[in-house]
């Protein structure tokens, strides 16, 4: 329980940063986690899956709203060449890979296993 509390946590904290500060609070929130918790099991991981949550929650919430979002990924997608679901699997992957790393660097700087090893 405790762990899925702070996972949901972390989560919130992707969330609203991504919300007031664009995309730049993904590496800042993901480098602080992995400096807090550097020996933490799957801590890059976690903090990489969680940010990629909160933006799949921040796409969910317009388009549940009501915004035109389905026909603007459309439009967007047919400029691009690409098809729509391309598009919503790279808006996941990039928030997921940002703080994975970012979580990985602050773990190695704090000296921690939390994303990788250090010879």
């Amino acid at each position: 329980m405790r762990a899925f509390l702070r996972q949901a946590l972390l989560v919130v904290a992707f969330g609203l940063g991504s919300y007031a500060f664009g995309w730049w609070a993904v590496p800042v929130i993901g480098g602080l986690w992995g400096l807090i918790n550097p020996t933490g099991r799957h801590a890059a991981l976690r903090a990489g899956m969680a940010a990629a949550a909160s933006w799949a929650i921040l796409l969910l919430v317009p388009a549940i709203t009501g915004a035109p979002l389905a026909s603007f990924a459309a439009q967007l997608a047919g400029a691009m060449q690409v098809p729509a679901w391309a598009l919503v699997v790279v808006e996941l992957a990039f928030p997921l890979a940002v703080a994975w790393s970012a979580a990985a660097l602050g773990a190695a700087v704090r000296g921690g296993a939390g994303g990788g090893s250090t010879p």
